[in-house]
């Protein structure tokens, strides 16, 4: 299954949909939305902490977070 990944006018992720039965629908949500004017935000999963950064390169990287107050 081969996925492209473009950015359309309002900068949001457009996965290729196929039209099979077998398909997922997925959530879709730009960086923009998602992090506003911050390069790190904080997201809480399953009780534990973890921090998703935007990177000089424009990369993501999400980590297990140190402790926040």
């Amino acid at each position: 299954m081969e996925i492209e990944h473009q950015v359309d006018s309002d900068s949001t992720l457009d996965l290729n949909e196929q039209s099979d039965a077998n398909c997922i629908p997925i959530k879709k949500l730009s960086t923009e939305k998602l992090f506003g004017d911050a390069n790190e935000i904080l997201i809480l999963h399953a009780g534990e902490r973890y921090t998703l950064a935007i990177t000089r390169q424009r990369k993501l990287i999400l980590t297990k977070a140190k402790q926040y107050c």
